[in-house]
């Protein structure tokens, strides 16, 4: 006798496979590691010597060659599509010739190659929805954090002597927390977008991220933000319907020449807004000091990640800090510091680079969900470029993010989706895992 339907056994799916779970774990640890929010706590918020910082990165180097290795062949078709990486990647290894400490620059860019790796690692492994949720749960494990540390223990969680009462986290001043925060908010509304069977979670953990922002008080982080979170509303109107798309087009030509408009002619009201002055709190006389040093070295640059060690009294640091009247740590602006090392080479290189992500970005904002986390990244990732000194630096996260994002953007899901199987059929259904 045959069996009627009812009785036919339904469609089984397999278990996440084990080497699945270690690779999404490996990936979360990456970000976390990239991040250096262990490193303020590991030291009671005090003072961090140099190879204290640089030991704790081995570790996310070898997972990251773990990961490549996994899948070695997409992570170099990745990088075989994305020509600018790999020529500003070859740029930047030619300045050990002409750096002003060539040593320290071939160190610098051992760990820069590596920290690449990271992110080409995190966008071969992983299709857009999985590597959304990574980005989202190495950062709620960050908030959960801070939100603890500035709660329960304010002596380490907030700031005392500057800015007191405003909570810094795992970090060691506010405004680091506050654009950690805002990267958290991001990538977890976006993942609740993509991931709809977990959107209430990831959209509660959103709405904490971008509270500690509030209280972090930091004016630059709350400002990109909101102007992420506008990208993302311009992402939901334009993937709306054709209409729509036409109205969000219209209306986001018609913003962003109002605020042309208003930072040439009213530019007073962008400094009170983010509560600066005319200088930018210092940063307006570091850049002029940067342009007179550059002129003996346009096409070369001074080398990659030398001029802020440079002690020598007649060096670019010295006559840069006798023009601020102060001594700066870094160039505060992600252009700069790139021209300051690769010279107008590197800077024409990164400027294609970012051109073409955009385009990347706004065709995703239209026809992709991947839409969802790469044009708020890509607003608050060039906003902050603007100020501080993110691009292509060594052990940061969010060059570990950009990266990550411009190649994914490049090779896509290529895994076509799983196909749905109907539940009266005797095909026994194997449901992928996070890949």
């Amino acid at each position: 006798m045959t069996p009627d339907a009812t009785s036919r056994p339904a469609p089984v799916a397999r278990a996440t496979p084990y080497g699945d779970i270690l690779a999404f774990l490996a990936s979360v640890l990456i970000v976390l590691i990239y991040s250096q929010a262990w490193a303020a706590p590991m030291t009671g918020y005090g003072l961090r010597s140099a190879d204290f910082l640089r030991n704790g990165f081995y570790p996310a180097y070898a997972l990251a060659v773990g990961l490549f290795l996994i899948r070695p062949g997409r992570a170099l078709r990745a990088l075989a599509c994305s020509p600018l990486l790999i020529l500003l990647l070859l740029l930047t290894t030619a300045s050990v010739a002409w750096s002003i400490m060539p040593d320290v620059t071939l160190r610098r860019v051992f760990a820069l190659v590596f920290t690449t790796l990271g992110g080409v690692a995190l966008a071969a492994r992983w299709r857009w929805a999985t590597l959304t949720e990574i980005l989202a749960s190495a950062m709620a494990v960050m908030m959960v954090a801070s939100l603890f540390l500035g709660a329960l223990l304010p002596d380490w969680g907030r700031m005392h002597e500057l800015f007191p009462g405003a909570w810094r986290g795992l970090w060691l001043e506010k405004n680091a927390l506050g654009e950690n925060m805002g990267l958290a908010a991001i990538c977890m509304t976006a993942a609740a977008v993509m991931v709809p069977q977990r959107r209430r979670l990831w959209l509660v953990c959103a709405a904490i991220a971008s509270a500690l922002v509030l209280l972090s008080t930091s004016k630059t982080g709350l400002v990109v933000l909101v102007l992420s979170f506008a990208s993302m509303g311009f992402v939901a109107l334009v993937q709306a319907g054709p209409k729509r798309a036409i109205v969000g087009t219209w209306l986001a030509v018609v913003v962003v020449c109002a605020a042309l408009l208003i930072v040439a002619t009213r530019s007073d009201l962008i400094f009170d807004l983010l509560g600066k002055d005319a200088t930018l709190t210092g940063r307006t006389e570091i850049w002029s000091g940067i342009m007179h040093q550059m002129q003996q070295r346009l096409w070369t640059g001074f080398g990659y990640g030398v001029v802020w060690d440079d002690a020598s009294p007649g060096g670019a640091k010295a006559w840069i800090a006798h023009e601020a009247k102060f001594s700066a740590a870094h160039a505060h602006s992600g252009w700069l510091e790139v021209y300051l090392a690769l010279g107008i080479p590197g800077v024409i290189l990164l400027a294609a680079w970012m051109i073409e992500m955009w385009g990347r970005a706004l065709w995703a904002a239209y026809a992709r969900p991947s839409g969802w986390l790469l044009m708020p990244m890509m607003t608050a990732y060039t906003l902050t470029m603007l100020t501080e000194s993110i691009t292509m630096n060594w052990h940061n996260i969010r060059w570990v993010l950009f990266v990550a994002l411009a190649l994914k953007a490049v090779i896509g899901d290529q895994d076509s989706p799983a196909r749905v199987v109907p539940a009266n059929t005797r095909t026994r259904r194997t449901r992928r895992g996070p890949a």
